[in-house]
């Protein structure tokens, strides 16, 4: 942690912003240790300019103030207005007077309070939007998580540089989990807002996404579902005994998957539930099979001798065989299209 960042931490009460004795906490706030791992990420110097995706509880604005000191200034947006409300009350407790906060679609960012040096994103787009890159100085940078692949829950964390053409070089990508970001306010953090192919709305909600979806003609994805919802076969297979280390573990080999799948045009298949299971999976289906590992270890499959099933061993086994690596040993690639540019990864 850098100089400037530990500062910050001893600098700015955390408690304040997530557990406020009037104005309470919120649904969702970031763990300590991933937010300064992305302020690392983000590199944020002093007297920068910088616009935050993302205001959630307005600890990171905080920090994200702080850091860039009173010549500096940070822009916070949120598509909820009872957190920019909420953050705004909090700064102003606290004398905060170097941030501003906007609600509003963050992905069109803040053109009038621009151009930035940095834009630091808390919440998972699809793509890196045009008006980021648009809205940084030349040399700028944006570090985002964002999604790997157009299958829900495929995320990864990108860092990009903003060159003289305004466009993003450089991808660096590593490991993230943070909330999906819709262009409306999401009420169900259990569902994805992206990519959902077929979900229940049952007691447990229950969700399935499918890369071959565009396929003609193609598998019903609810029947996809139904074959992971009720799975005739389950068995262990842990990565480690340890709850964080599996779960880090897990993602990267989720990143293995993507990156070693044309995700456009696979068989790459998440599925995942709602209260009070929050089951998140990543594995494989066709129209006769489907088979997935979820976060916590356990294998699912229709059959124990399903095609998905064997698929999805065989693809366990190659990441064992070539060390278990993860996201940050595949390679990252910038896809320029409508609105955005997407990333994409290979090993």
């Amino acid at each position: 942690m850098s100089d400037l960042i530990e500062a910050a931490v001893q600098a700015v009460p955390r408690q304040h912003y997530t557990d406020h004795p009037e104005l309470g906490s919120v649904p969702h706030s970031t763990v300590q240790a991933a937010i300064e791992r992305d302020l690392a990420r983000a590199a944020v110097q002093r007297g920068m300019r910088v616009m935050e995706i993302g205001t959630g509880t307005g600890y990171s604005g905080a920090l994200l103030a702080e850091i860039v000191g009173r010549d500096g200034y940070v822009v916070s947006i949120d598509i909820n207005p009872r957190l920019t409300d909420r953050a705004g009350k909090l700064h102003a407790e606290r004398g905060v007077s170097n941030i501003k906060l906007v609600t509003a679609d963050g992905h069109l960012g803040s053109e009038e309070h621009g151009p930035y040096d940095v834009v630091v994103g808390w919440a998972t787009p699809t793509h890196i939007p045009a008006a980021w890159v648009a809205q940084c100085v030349p040399g700028g940078s944006i570090s985002t998580p964002v999604y790997i692949a157009r299958v829900a829950r495929t995320v990864g964390h990108v860092t990009v540089t903003v060159n003289d053409q305004a466009e993003p070089v450089g991808p660096k990508l590593g490991a993230a989990v943070y909330v999906d970001m819709g262009s409306e306010i999401n009420t169900n953090l259990g569902i994805p807002q992206f990519y959902v192919d077929a979900r229940t709305e049952d007691d447990s909600p229950c969700w399935v996404s499918v890369a071959w979806r565009d396929k003609t003609p193609k598998p019903d994805p609810s029947d996809t579902l139904a074959m992971l919802q009720h799975a005739d076969f389950s068995q262990e297979v842990s990565f480690s005994d340890s709850e964080p280390e599996q779960a880090a573990r897990w993602r990267d080999f989720r990143a293995y998957c993507v990156g070693r799948e044309d995700a456009m045009a696979s068989d790459l298949t998440a599925f995942g539930t709602g209260e009070p299971y929050w089951i998140t999976a990543i594995g494989f289906s066709r129209w006769d099979s489907a088979a997935v590992l979820t976060a916590e270890g356990q294998f699912l499959a229709n059959r124990e001798d399903s095609p998905a099933a064997a698929k999805l061993r065989a693809v366990i086994q190659e990441w064992y065989d070539a060390d278990r690596p993860g996201l940050g040993a595949v390679e990252a690639d910038l896809a320029a299209a409508p609105g955005g540019w997407f990333v994409t990864v290979r090993t």
